[in-house]
């Protein structure tokens, strides 16, 4: 009898501490907990897209569109519109160059270097910096 007790006794008390644990972590929102990061995570990767596109004209529509589909208010249209204008360059530079440093064949990257150098984009220098960068990346 006694040993009865004893295991009934065990059983209600682990029953009590699953359900002094378990209530609190169903009843929490796993929703409100991830929903914020995965938003600004979508931001990010938005701004980053927007930033890719070189058509000024394309860049005004898809921000006149988020503002029409009530996505966006006129202040933040203004400032992602601010946002491109300012960044747009630099973010386009360090993809191109990220993407040549990424490149297999020297020989296609110093091609498109010399294009960029012909069609005055880039300095004789910087085609240098540039090539030397992807040899000692490549060469080991």
């Amino acid at each position: 009898m006694k040993k009865k007790i004893t295991i009934i006794g065990a059983i209600l008390l682990v029953l009590v501490v699953a359900t002094v644990w378990a209530v609190p972590a169903f009843a929490a929102d796993p929703v409100e907990s991830t929903a914020p990061n995965t938003h600004q995570v979508s931001k990010v990767r938005i701004l980053a897209r927007l930033l890719l596109i070189q058509d000024e004209a394309k860049v005004d529509a898809i921000i006149a569109k988020a503002q029409n589909d009530g996505k966006i208010n006129e202040e933040q249209a203004i400032k992602i519109k601010e946002f491109w204008t300012n960044r747009h360059q630099q973010f386009l530079r360090r993809v191109v160059i990220t993407r040549l440093l990424w490149a297999k064949d020297g020989a296609n990257v110093q091609a498109f270097l010399d294009k960029g150098v012909a069609a005055g984009k880039i300095t004789e220098g910087q085609a240098v910096k540039i090539m030397a960068l992807w040899t000692s990346l490549h060469t080991k």
